[in-house]
């Protein structure tokens, strides 16, 4: 709180010697005259009332930071403000939980459905190593085709791929072309694939895994469109369903990571809206009060030695 204070004294000239000669006002307080609002005689008298005034943003951001809605609680905004941050984080938390363990059930079921659809020994006994099997026509009885196998959109359908999984054999890991040329298949008894989010994913989204569906016979090439290309795929009942289900699984974890952003903007703006508020009631609240008092002076005829104008803000 500032404070100007003006004091006028009067002369005793002015007045000349009186009554009051005798009067001793060294123990006597002035005489105010109070504003409406706030004197300086209260700032004297009262200072904790100073306290009353005192806006501290701080504690509203901290507030809003930790719960959006506490921070418009502590500066008593409207409840609709308080129901409207509040609101969002509590519906936020919900749709988080509930996207996240729809998702992950999906997650669940199309590993499943893969585990029984999906073979590695399949994948490895009949795929080609390469594209050179291709052209030689060393494919399976099903790609047994001049027509399929000079087509070059069959060509990625190869052990030899821009895309693996992990195989472990004896505690080592190997890559798959190695069981592939394995004459006895000594080492394909002892594989154990890993049967990770890398494996699930790759499974069912490249053709070069395709030869692993059980209906990889009643195949067909299939045109799939995204957001800027459009590609063709070698595509099965099986694998086509499993992509689906993927694709809905990710869906879901997708709005439960929307949600966690959304819930950040909703803690940033109820910080910046409290803080903002708190500092426009601040700047609504701060008094501009005056106060006027009179001083005793007995030397003075009518006891009056002064007046005194203060102003406090």
């Amino acid at each position: 709180m500032k404070c100007f204070s003006f004091i006028l004294f009067f002369s005793t000239t002015l007045f000349g010697n009186a009554i009051l000669s005798s009067y001793d006002n060294r123990f006597d307080a002035p005489l105010w005259t109070k504003s409406a609002h706030f004197s300086l005689q209260d700032t004297l008298t009262k200072p904790e009332d100073s306290t009353l005034i005192q806006i501290y943003p701080a504690r509203a951001l901290v507030r809003s930071l930790v719960l959006p809605g506490w921070g418009q609680m502590y500066n008593k905004s409207p409840w609709w403000k308080i129901a409207l941050f509040a609101g969002i984080e509590v519906v936020g938390i919900v749709g988080i939980v509930q996207f996240n363990k729809k998702g992950e059930d999906l997650r669940l079921k199309y590993e499943d459905f893969a585990d029984q659809h999906w073979s590695f020994e399949n994948w490895i006994n009949d795929t080609p190593i390469d594209s050179i099997y291709w052209q030689n026509g060393n494919v399976p009885y099903y790609f047994d085709d001049p027509e399929i196998y000079n087509d070059k959109h069959f060509w990625d359908v190869t052990i030899e791929g821009a895309h693996s999984i992990t195989i472990w054999v004896n505690g080592v890991s190997m890559h798959a072309d190695t069981l592939r040329t394995d004459p006895g298949s000594s080492l394909l008894g002892s594989a154990v694939v890993q049967r990770d989010r890398n494996y699930y994913e790759n499974i069912g989204k490249y053709d070069q895994f395709v030869c692993g569906w059980d209906d990889v016979n009643d195949f067909e090439k299939k045109e799939k469109k995204t957001e800027d290309i459009s590609e063709i795929l070698i595509m099965t009942k099986n694998r086509e369903k499993y992509l689906d289900m993927r694709y809905e699984s990710n869906t879901y974890l997708k709005r439960a990571t929307y949600t966690v952003s959304a819930l950040m903007f909703n803690h940033v703006i109820s910080t910046l809206e409290a803080v903002w508020t708190s500092q426009s009631n601040a700047r609504k609240k701060k008094p501009y009060d005056t106060s006027m008092g009179l001083f005793y002076n007995k030397n003075s005829k009518y006891g009056i030695g002064g007046l005194s104008v203060a102003i406090s803000w």
